[in-house]
This record gives structure tokens, C-alpha cells and sequence, in this order.
């Protein structure tokens, strides 16, 4: 019989995640808002029990790590300490479609590879907020940037615009599968310094070749559309060296997203940009149904009527990045290189389950140290931060572990430690079920981050780091 721990095994709270010292924070601030509440009645005392009560707390559950002795007068309770010798990384591409953010750019990274990323744009032919393209209208491709960067943040990148040479769904794009380009058919190119917003002018040609497809009003024109027009592709030049990432999808109240914008002069005074095409298309397109802000005609908010500028917003119909990654360091018994777009770490161990199933365990972690050597001299060489490690447990390796870690909630995840350039992943309940429960057979993997379309990547301290920066395995219990 035991007792399982009762602090939350499979996560942290955002509040807890943001503080150093999660615990103490958390009840001193109990212990404040007490103060406040009950101002002028047994407030002191209160505080004074809580406050003992936290001292207490943090005592009894401070795990230690190698090279540390646990603070802890109490001859019952033990730590267990082993070094972590059984990785795998097991190298598995994630997918790079209908994401948050998607990655556009080359760079040329000397320890995590050549990174070229091609973004691929469907428009949406959704009548929401378009009636119909006429023949002297023009199309912008309105694109938002994120202010993650990676590369050379003073760089000034130049990218062409081309039709994509064949039919792709953004939902079955990975990383690593190319997409192929027709390079023969040019659209537009335009350049990006340090902006967030870029519009950019498509090609005539392309225009009316779209509008056919806009303009249908056949009983399949839906059909036509998806199964007939590729999209575009962005292709970085190769003498670039950045990585920007598009939005895709509104991450935050207010904020903006990629669209494609018509501009048109046939402005139709009885048209609020709601009609309807009669088709009843129902393509889960993208926003397109996000309001036209004012654009049409309608009344501001002081009641008075602004001048249509002719602007007329148009969803993505889907999206997604053809990816390629190619050289960087290769890994090592010193190094662990993890990525959160192609690798996943299986880890495994071995504890010694007799010894601790006659001990009460109030707490295990498995600690993996970061190795910062990754940083370069060039202070405008600039990476997304890696500060989330999550990890999924499975009885049996999936058939496709990126799938599953893809729609899956970890179950456990933890944020980095600053100070220590840590991980210490709290597996309390993956160890006493491993003891005590008939899961000794399940299987930890880590990733990176979250799946969102921004590039992670970092080395983790391998077997031949010092003892202390070695990955290990700390238990603590009580006899």
C-alpha cells in the first residue's frame, strides 16, 4: 500500500511555472491575501501557523540532486541518485501544416544545421466578405510576422513568389517532405528587413488565374478549387540568413493574422462585403468570416459613416512549410541534440524497485542540464528560446510517435530553470506506478516545446558531462 503524492504530477500551473520558487511563492502570497482579508482580527496568528506549515512543507519535500545533501534532520528520509544512461533520440518529423506560425527563410546554422523553409499559402474562395473578383481588381498578400527570430537579426532577407507544382493538403504536411515548386512560373518577390507587417502585390497573371476559380458559379466549383489550384509557395533566396515566422492564426485578443486582402473599385453602396455565393461552401476556411473592420461602409462607432477604401479580406484556405534541415553537429555520447519539429528522447533507466517499495515516495525527478555551449560569439545570431520539456508516457511505442504526442496532453511537463540551466521534470506518479502499479513496462519519451510552427532546438548535457550535470534520476521517500 502507499500514498500517493499529493502534489500535481502531470503539470504545473502557468503561475507556477513563472516563479523560481514555485511552493514558497504560492503560500506567502496565501499567507498576504490572509493578511488583507482578515485585517484586524486573528490575522497574525493566521499567518504565523501558515508560515510554519510552508517551512514544514518545503523541508519535507526538497528533493536534492547529486552533489547535494538534502536539508533534512530526519534520519527516515532517503535519496535515491542514479545517473540516466539509457537514451535514444529517435529521430521522427512532426507536422508542419495548419500550425499557428509558419517557418519561412534560410539560414545556415553551425550547430543545428542548414534550415530551409518554404511557406505554403492557399487563399480561401469563401464569399464572406468577396462578392467577386473583377478584372482590374488587384490582390495583396498581407503577411504578419511574429517577433520570434532565427538567425541574423540584422539580416535583410529576399524571397520569390512561384506556384506550387502540385496539390497538398496543409493537415498531411511534416517536416523534412518537400514540397515540389514550379520555378518556371514566377508570381512576384519582395523583401523583408525588420518588419512585422508586409504587403506584397501578386502577379496579374496569377490574379486572373485565381479569379476563374473565385468567379465559378458551377455546382463543383468547390471541388475544382481544391483539387486543381496548388497555391503559392515563398521561397527564400539562399544567400539569406533568417528565419521569420508567419502567423496563421490569431494567438492573442486583437492581434493580426495572414490574409490575403482584394482591393477593388467597384464599390457597391447596398454591399456590406456579406454575400453570399449559394454554393454553400463549408471549407473549415481559415477567418473568413472575422468582419470586414469597418471597410464596406458601415457606421463607426461615433454613428458616422467612413469612406470604403475598397479593401475587401480574404481567409487562408490552408498552409504549411516545406522544410529541409540539413547538416549541424551530430550527437554524441557529450551531447544531446533535440529538436522540437524532428526529434523526440526515449528515456529509460532501471531502479531498484524492492529497496523503494518499502518506502513512502514523496517525490522523483529526472534532472537533464542544458549545455549553453550552443550560444555563438555573434551576439545578432539569435535563436527561439527553448524553456518547455513535456513528457508522454506509452505502453507501447505508437506507430507514429508524432502523431500521438501531437494530439495528446503530455503527462508531464515542466518549464526550465533558469538558474541552474536545468530541467527537473517532476515523474512522482510515472515512478509509483512503475513500483507499485502493473505499468512497469511504460516508456518515457521528451519533446521540446509545443507543435506551434516556431523552430526549437537545444543540447542537453550527454553521458560524459561532469557527474553533476549528468541526466539523472533523483527519488526521495520516507522509511
Amino acid at each position: 500500500m502507499y500514498q500517493k503524492n499529493s502534489r500535481n504530477t502531470t503539470g504545473i500551473s502557468q503561475e507556477r511555472m513563472n516563479r523560481n520558487n514555485p511552493r514558497f511563492f504560492q503560500l506567502f502570497n496565501s499567507i498576504k491575501d490572509l493578511q488583507n482579508v482578515q485585517k484586524g482580527s486573528r490575522s497574525s496568528i493566521t499567518a504565523f501557523l501558515l508560515l510554519i506549515t510552508a517551512v514544514l512543507y518545503l523541508g519535507c519535500e526538497s528533493p536534492g540532486i547529486i552533489g547535494e545533501d538534502i536539508i533534512s534532520d530526519d534520519d527516515n528520509i532517503e535519496t535515491y541518485k542514479s545517473s540516466v544512461e539509457n537514451f535514444t533520440v529517435i529521430e521522427e518529423n512532426s507536422f508542419s501544416g495548419r500550425l499557428a506560425n509558419t517557418a519561412v527563410g534560410h539560414v545556415d546554422d553551425p550547430v543545428f544545421g542548414t534550415i530551409t523553409s518554404v511557406a505554403l499559402l492557399k487563399p480561401s474562395i469563401s464569399r464572406a466578405n468577396v462578392d467577386t473578383i473583377y478584372s482590374d481588381d488587384k490582390i495583396h498578400l498581407k503577411l504578419i510576422f511574429s517577433s520570434d527570430i532565427y538567425g541574423n537579426e540584422l539580416s535583410v532577407s529576399d524571397f520569390e513568389i512561384f506556384e506550387v507544382d502540385e496539390i497538398w493538403r496543409g493537415n498531411q504536411l511534416r517536416y523534412n517532405k518537400e514540397v515540389s515548386i514550379n520555378y518556371s512560373n514566377k508570381i512576384t518577390e519582395f523583401q523583408v528587413i525588420d518588419e512585422d507587417t508586409v504587403w506584397v502585390e501578386m502577379s496579374r497573371d496569377w490574379t486572373d488565374k485565381f479569379a476563374n476559380y473565385f468567379n465559378d458559379t458551377s455546382a463543383d466549383r468547390d471541388s475544382l478549387y481544391r483539387n486543381q489550384f496548388p497555391g503559392i509557395a515563398i521561397v527564400p533566396s539562399q544567400n539569406n540568413q533568417q528565419v521569420r515566422f508567419i502567423k496563421n492564426l490569431i494567438q492573442e485578443e486583437e492581434e493580426e493574422f495572414t490574409t490575403f486582402i482584394v482591393e477593388t473599385q467597384h464599390i457597391d453602396e447596398n454591399e456590406n462585403g456579406n454575400g453570399n455565393d449559394g454554393n454553400g461552401d463549408n471549407d473549415n476556411e481559415n477567418n473568413d468570416d472575422n468582419g470586414d473592420n469597418d471597410e464596406n461602409g458601415d457606421n463607426d462607432e461615433n454613428g458616422e459613416e467612413e469612406e470604403d477604401d475598397g479593401l475587401r479580406e480574404l481567409g487562408m484556405r490552408d498552409w504549411g512549410a516545406s522544410f529541409v534541415r540539413s547538416g549541424g553537429a551530430e550527437p554524441s555520447d557529450e551531447q544531446i541534440l533535440l529538436h522540437s519539429t524532428e526529434t523526440v528522447l526515449q528515456v529509460e533507466f532501471d531502479i531498484p524497485v524492492d529497496t523503494l517499495k518499502e518506502r513512502n515516495i514523496t517525490n522523483a525527478q529526472l534532472i537533464l542540464s542544458l549545455d549553453d555551449s550552443s550560444q555563438l560569439n555573434d551576439p545578432n545570431f539569435i535563436r527561439p528560446q527553448t524553456n518547455l520539456l513535456r513528457a508522454h508516457v506509452f505502453r507501447e511505442m505508437p506507430r507514429d510517435l508524432q502523431a500521438e504526442i501531437f494530439t495528446r496532453d503530455p503527462s508531464f511537463f515542466v518549464q526550465k530553470d533558469e538558474d541552474e540551466d536545468t530541467f527537473k521534470i517532476n515523474i512522482t506518479q510515472y515512478i509509483l506506478d512503475k513500483i507499485f502499479g502493473d505499468t512497469d513496462d511504460q516508456k518515457l519519451f521528451l519533446s521540446l516545446q509545443t507543435t506551434n510552427g516556431i523552430l526549437y532546438s537545444t543540447k542537453l548535457r550527454g553521458l560524459d558531462a561532469p557527474e553533476n550535470k549528468k541526466p539523472r534520476i533523483v527519488i526521495t521517500s520516507v522509511k
